[in-house]
C-alpha cells in the first residue's frame, strides 16, 4: 500500500491507481449509494469539484468520524479504485458549524449556498479553485457566526454575488444587498444553469419574517 502524499497541487485526473493524496475539502452534496456507501461532491482548492466514492461512510466512524456530512470542512484522503473512480478512504473534520447544524434559518442558508456552488462549478477535472474554496469555507463561517437572521443573509448574499462573478455569469458588485437583490441574484444562476435551486423555495419565508 503506497503511503498518503500531503502535496495539494496533484489533480485527481494525475492520481494513478492504489496511489493516495490528502486535501482539504468542503462537502458540498452527499447521495446514498448501495447499502452503506455515499456519494460526496467536494470542493477542495486544488482539483476544484470532485467526485468521490465513501465506501461503508453510513457505518465506519472511525474513518468517517461525521458520516461525511454536508458542510463538513476537514481533510480528505483520496485513492483511485480499480474501477477509475475516485474514492474517499476517510475524511477528517478540522471544526463543525455546530450553531447551523442546530438553527433551521442558517441551516436552510447554508444549504442554498451549498447548492448553488455546487451547481455552478463544474467538475474541472484538476481545475484549482483556491478562490472559491476560501470564499465558501469563509461564508459558511459567518453565516454560523452572525448574531441575526439579516447578518446570516448578508453573508449569503456576499458569497454568492462573488460566485456568479468570479463564474462570469453576472456582475452585481454594484448592488446593493437585500431581499430582492438576493432573489435577482439567484434567477440569474437558475436561468444559467437551466436548474432549479431546490433549496431556493425554503427561503421565501425567511425573507417574509425579515422584511416583516
Amino acid at each position: 500500500m503506497s503511503t498518503p502524499q500531503n502535496d495539494p497541487l496533484i489533480p485527481s485526473k494525475q492520481l494513478k491507481r492504489g496511489q493516495e493524496t490528502a486535501v482539504p475539502a468542503i462537502v458540498l452534496r452527499v447521495t446514498p449509494f448501495r447499502e452503506s456507501d455515499l456519494i460526496g461532491h467536494l470542493l477542495t482548492p486544488s482539483m476544484g469539484k470532485i467526485s468521490v466514492i465513501a465506501r461503508h461512510a453510513r457505518g465506519s466512524r472511525k474513518r468517517f468520524p461525521s458520516s461525511l456530512d454536508l458542510f463538513d470542512r476537514g481533510t480528505a484522503r483520496l485513492t483511485v479504485e480499480k474501477s477509475g473512480a475516485l474514492g474517499v478512504k476517510e475524511f477528517s473534520p478540522s471544526h463543525s458549524l455546530v450553531r447551523i447544524r442546530y438553527d433551521l434559518d442558517k441551516l436552510t442558508l447554508a444549504s442554498l449556498l451549498c447548492e448553488a456552488f455546487d451547481l455552478v462549478i463544474p467538475e474541472h477535472g484538476g481545475h484549482a479553485t483556491p478562490h472559491l474554496f476560501e470564499l465558501l469555507d469563509l461564508s459558511l463561517n459567518a453565516i454560523d457566526e452572525a448574531s441575526d437572521l439579516k447578518g446570516s443573509l448578508r453573508a449569503t448574499f456576499i458569497a454568492l454575488a462573488s460566485l456568479t462573478q468570479d463564474s462570469g455569469i453576472a456582475d452585481v458588485s454594484s448592488a446593493t444587498p437585500g431581499s430582492r437583490a438576493l432573489s435577482h441574484l439567484l434567477d440569474t444562476i437558475e436561468r444559467f444553469c437551466e436548474r432549479r435551486l431546490m433549496t431556493r423555495s425554503a427561503l421565501k419565508e425567511i425573507i417574509k419574517r425579515v422584511a416583516s
